[in-house]
């Protein structure tokens, strides 16, 4: 009888414990899903935005859906070595944020989608 009740306690010690650590265990943030990689060719331009800072872009685009993209991932500095070169660059592209939905677009602004350059690849000296 005694056997039975220290297994019945321990049984019931050893359920306490793992519903408390379950319990105190953080829980896990839901995986973030990423945009599927893309590979773009175009012509890198500087640009400047709309808050007079200076973006880099690529323009005159092959392999993606959109005419041109905003470069991402990388300092400015990169870029503008490469500057009116043709380059094939891969990474993720993000959709630009949707604008005020309160206010009618502004038809001056352009809103290009985002790649975030993991890789850089000079194709041409020109984007003759």
């Amino acid at each position: 009888m005694r056997y039975v009740t220290s297994t019945i306690a321990a049984f019931t010690l050893a359920s306490a414990v793992s519903v408390f650590a379950q319990e105190q265990a953080p829980a896990q943030p839901p995986a973030k899903e990423q945009a599927p990689k893309s590979t773009l060719t175009g012509c890198v331009v500087q640009a400047k935005t709309t808050y007079g800072g200076t973006a880099f872009v690529l323009t005159k685009v092959q392999g993606g859906s959109a005419s041109m993209y905003v470069l991402g991932g990388s300092s400015q500095t990169d870029w503008s070595a490469n500057v009116n070169k043709k380059v094939e660059v891969t990474g993720p592209v993000q959709e630009p944020p949707n604008a005020d939905k309160d206010s009618a677009p502004d038809p001056k602004v352009v809103r290009p989608p985002t790649v975030v350059v993991e890789s850089v690849k000079v194709v041409a000296q020109s984007c003759q």
